[in-house]
């Protein structure tokens, strides 16, 4: 009875240890009850990418995502699930969100050849400076560092763009890193799908 009782704490603390070590770094980011939304996030879209890719590896899904998402060949029903829904809108809480407006000083006005005036556009969802800065310095890969740092200097730019920066000299084994995963689940799942339902 000692030896089993001894086994099922010894399996409790394990598992309490293994859950605070999930996206080990974010600590200085964000409040543990938000690192454990954004794990569930990335759980659930790992969940749905094991599906759309059921033969590859974690990995490999990875990679084709990101080029499947480059090339438009992802249906918007991927990004509109509704076996997520309720954690999209977790993580659209989180305070690493703000609005960003379509146009800005430095872009050309909208000419219509109609002549009507174009409308006012209502922005939409980007990670905010901060969050993005404090991320950058947890990333292991430069491809993904560079895919947030344009994310953040240009916050307009088409996102299937701006994700072909991952591929600047990625090896497979980065996307073994969780938090380098984390910033492609955000920069593009969660905020593309975020910016569809607005």
């Amino acid at each position: 009875m000692r030896k089993l009782l001894s086994l099922i704490i010894s399996i409790t603390l394990l598992n309490c240890n293994s859950q605070d070590k999930k996206l080990k770094g974010l600590e200085n980011c964000l409040e543990k009850e938000e690192i454990q939304i954004l794990n569930d996030g990335l759980v659930g879209f790992e969940s749905e990418l094991a599906k759309l890719y059921p033969k590859l590896e974690k990995e490999e899904s990875y990679i084709e995502f990101i080029s499947d998402f480059t090339y438009d060949n992802i249906p918007l029903t991927f990004f509109l699930n509704p076996e997520l829904e309720s954690t999209r809108n977790k993580i659209r809480k989180l305070g690493i969100w703000t609005l960003s407006d379509h146009s800005d000083d430095g872009m050309g006005v909208e000419i219509r050849l109609d002549g009507a005036k174009p409308d006012k556009s209502i922005g939409f969802l980007t990670l905010t400076n901060e969050f993005q800065n404090c991320i950058i310095d947890k990333i292991s890969s430069n491809g993904i560092k560079n895919f947030i740092k344009i994310r953040g200097k240009v916050p307009n730019i088409s996102p299937r763009i701006s994700a072909v920066q991952i591929y600047d000299g990625y090896e497979k084994e980065e996307f073994e890193n969780e938090l380098n995963r984390l910033a492609i689940v955000l920069g593009v799942f969660y905020e593309f799908s975020l910016n569809l339902e607005n």
